[in-house]
């Protein structure tokens, strides 16, 4: 595994625990006020989805660029 793998790799984690931690964050703050927040499911899905298809697509691309 090269540098740029490594990187990759450890920018998709991080994503993850972004993920993780906005939407828990999202998830307390609209318990308290559940009118003011319309579907975070949805909401959820769409960014997580496009930030890791992205990562992952980076990875591909890295892992077939070599000979």
């Amino acid at each position: 595994m090269n540098g740029r793998e490594k990187y990759l790799l450890t920018l998709l984690s991080g994503i993850f625990i972004f993920q993780g931690l906005i939407f828990v964050q999202g998830f307390y703050y609209c318990s308290k006020a559940p009118k003011s927040c319309p579907e975070l499911g949805a909401r959820y899905d769409s960014t997580f989805s496009s930030m890791t298809a992205a990562v992952i697509g980076l990875l591909a691309g890295s892992a077939m660029g070599r000979p």
